[in-house]
């Protein structure tokens, strides 16, 4: 049978567009246009979401494609509500069905599912003890419905387990390093030191074999004396780091890291995540501003010239050096 693909309602504020945005509080979701709440309904309710998103795209508030990016489910589906709405208005989402498809996952089968998982069983494991197809047990994790157990040992966690691990995180998606976090929000935490666990399949991971040129080349050289970050959760050296990471790994702004990992990219710097894009931005900023980008520079670019003589070049254009 085939199963459907239900809506992820995350708990932080998620944009559908430009305009739009939802948020799940307390077991209800709540949607925006701007800032003005507009629609409201139940966590599980699917008739009020599927009437709620058809007729925002009927409307022209939004695109079947920010609907499907948004809440994770499937294109076909959303092209058939709409057509449901066309044709029978609000009504037909609330209408008893005369025909109603069994049942998977009951509530007896998803207490007997998160017992299994409880106990250290995989989702492979679970779906075979069960009899339940895999896709159907991943979508139900997915949603929330079951909540699979991170396994956290001395050989080091996947990329799927770390994944879990920073969504789990009390103070916000990766920021596991609570004392820390909660040190530097008091100002007596100069910058959380860098510590590195040992991972599995970390994205973009390679960056790591470039550290020795990139400090051969004076990344780090005379930066303490010509630039300074205040107090705080990161220091300067973990912000050179990462922009010179961004680098090797083509992403060419720090707008393009709201698609990336937090977790993961914290992972290749010894931190649980990286700043947001709007903290970065504010240290970047404030790196400009109060330092000496021109004398740094300058300062490097002698000391490359001295240590290889050979390779220092003359331009002579039109009579002039």
């Amino acid at each position: 049978m085939i199963q459907a693909l239900l809506p992820i309602f995350p708990a932080e504020t998620t944009r559908i567009n430009d305009c739009l945005a939802f948020q799940k509080k307390h077991g209800h979701v709540y949607y925006f246009y701007a800032t003005m709440p507009i629609f409201s309904h139940a966590e599980h309710d699917l008739d009020s979401f599927r009437m709620i998103t058809s007729q925002l795209y009927i409307n022209g508030n939004c695109k079947q494609a920010d609907i499907v990016k948004a809440f994770g489910v499937s294109a076909n589906s959303v092209k058939r509500y709409v057509k449901k709405y066309r044709k029978g208005g609000i009504a037909a989402f609330f209408k008893n069905s005369s025909k109603r498809r069994p049942r998977v996952l009951t509530r007896e089968v998803i207490e007997q599912a998160q017992k299994v998982l409880n106990d250290g069983k995989d989702r492979s494991e679970v779906s075979k003890e069960l009899n339940i197809k895999p896709d159907t047990l991943y979508r139900a994790i997915r949603s929330g419905r079951l909540v699979e157990p991170v396994k956290i040992d001395n050989e080091g966690l996947t990329k799927s387990e770390r994944s879990a691990a920073d969504s789990q995180a009390e103070m916000g998606m990766g920021c596991t390093c609570i004392m820390e976090r909660v040190a530097a929000s008091v100002g007596i935490l100069d910058e959380v030191p860098t510590r590195f666990e040992k991972s599995y399949d970390v994205p973009n991971g390679g960056v790591l074999c470039t550290l020795p040129a990139l400090l051969t080349n004076g990344l780090l050289r005379h930066a303490s004396e010509y630039f300074n970050l205040p107090k705080g959760y990161y220091g300067l050296v973990q912000v050179f780091l990462l922009l010179a990471f961004m680098a090797l790994a083509r992403i060419r702004n720090i707008e393009q890291l709201r698609f990336c990992s937090p977790g993961e990219w914290g992972n290749i710097l010894g931190l649980d995540r990286i700043p947001e894009v709007r903290t970065l931005r504010e240290k970047v900023k404030h790196i400009a501003e109060t330092g000496k980008v021109s004398e740094w520079g300058g300062v490097l670019s002698k000391e490359w010239m001295e240590s290889d003589p050979q390779a220092a070049g003359t331009l002579y254009i039109d009579g002039h050096v």
